[in-house]
């Protein structure tokens, strides 16, 4: 117990020390008290994810990882060739693993989402000896860097707001309980706010070979992780270059281009079996329904035709923006899910009817409506393919930060009556 702790200190002493380095740099926009705090928040809400499912809820997926990884950890000892071959350049599947790329199963592609997680946390194990709290830290090292990058995105766009933005992309609850933890989440996360950052530096200061190759890597290891995350980019890239050319026609380019994809994403199902979006994303529905759960939501089953997908839209709104209704808020997760129900749609009502709310700003600015396209279409996929309230609550408090920056970036400078806050 005593080693394991002082391990704990040597690891969170060392990253502090090259965080510390790091402010030295005139680039970096954060002091280093700012810093120190938001590493430590989320260190200690990290072993709190691990220790409250541990011993609540008997684990749950994020000791399973770490158990899976124990065994890599091993084979990573005993044979380090065969530990970044096993699995990855190698597989035993007899289909054409290109055509499985958007199976739910029995695809390569599905089982590297958990690979990747599972072989990380082997070479974390190889520094931490193989202990959950220490490699907490270590993966949190990651998510730290994908929150920087998403506040440094908007302290350099809309710095007036610089407080708002420290407070609510570090220590939103939702988000820093659910991408603390060791899961895939915090760490697609962490890549979603680089490629928003590379977004934003590509079209609104310029055009740089790094950046385009940064894009490049950082969208490829999202497909790699969730592709489904990943394809909602391309259209978004496509649309914000376009806006560029016809800033006046901002709101109608990002409309033209999303309805197109929403087309193109039904038309696949007449291209291609193995690249029928429509039914890949009923197939992703049908394996979740097939799972046990205490909190299912019951949802009409999707059959891949637009028919279905119409019917099931208000269930799925339903499920992501809503749920838990009051009643349905037994036990501690459910209840603060709940409650930042209700925070959405207080702050909501208040940018709606608030004088001074600047509209023009949602309809003109590409990243603001950028954003809001990240969130709605994640949020729309999540509650069309998982039919569980706590997995829901799970995968939308990484694109819920998105609706709740918007929201502010849509208010004036001057302080929220609705927030006792002081501005920096």
């Amino acid at each position: 117990m005593l080693q394991s702790l002082l391990i704990f200190l040597f690891y969170t002493a060392i990253f502090l020390f090259i965080l510390y380095r790091c402010t030295k740099q005139k680039s970096f926009v954060l002091n280093f008290k700012e810093t120190s705090f938001i590493f430590l928040i989320k260190i200690i809400a990290g072993c709190f994810y691990g220790y409250f499912f541990l011993h609540y809820y008997g684990g749950d997926d994020t000791w399973m990882y770490h158990n899976e990884s124990l065994k890599e950890y091993a084979l990573l000892k005993a044979d380090p060739i065969h530990f970044f071959i096993n699995d990855i350049f190698t597989h035993g599947y007899t289909t054409n693993q290109f055509k499985t790329i958007f199976n739910s199963s029995d695809s390569f592609a599905k089982n590297l989402e958990y690979t990747i997680l599972i072989k990380l946390l082997a070479i974390f194990d190889l520094f931490s000896g193989g202990r959950y709290y220490v490699n907490v830290i270590f993966y949190d090292v990651i998510v730290f860097w994908g929150c920087y990058y998403l506040f440094k995105t908007f302290v350099l766009k809309y710095p007036e707001k610089r407080f708002f933005w420290l407070t609510f992309i570090f220590c939103l609850p939702p988000l820093l309980f659910w991408t603390s933890g060791l899961r895939k989440d915090g760490i697609c996360f962490a890549i979603i706010c680089g490629l928003i950052y590379q977004l934003y530096f590509l079209f609104e200061r310029k055009i740089s070979a790094k950046h385009v190759a940064f894009a490049m890597l950082l969208f490829t290891i999202l497909f790699l992780l969730r592709n489904y995350i990943a394809l909602v980019f391309i259209p978004l890239f496509i649309a914000y270059a376009i806006s560029k050319k016809f800033a006046a026609k901002t709101w109608l380019v990002y409309l033209i281009v999303f309805a197109i994809t929403i087309a193109g994403f039904f038309i696949t199902a007449f291209i291609s079996d193995s690249y029928n979006l429509p039914q890949k994303m009923a197939d992703r529905q049908q394996s979740f329904l097939e799972l046990k759960g205490n909190s299912y939501l019951p949802i009409d089953t999707l059959n891949g035709n637009f028919n279905s997908y119409v019917k099931v839209l208000p269930q799925a709104l339903d499920h992501v923006f809503i749920r838990p209704y009051p009643l349905e808020a037994k036990g501690i997760l459910y209840i603060f899910s709940f409650l930042d129900v209700v925070f959405f749609f207080l702050v909501f009502v208040r940018i709606i009817f608030k004088s001074g709310t600047n509209f023009k700003r949602l309809i003109n600015d590409p990243f603001v409506l950028s954003l809001i396209t990240i969130a709605l279409f994640n949020y729309v996929i999540i509650g069309y393919t998982v039919p569980f309230l706590g997995a829901i609550v799970r995968y939308k408090a990484s694109f819920e930060i998105f609706f709740i920056l918007i929201f502010i970036v849509l208010q004036k400078t001057k302080i929220n009556p609705l927030f006792k806050f002081r501005q920096l």
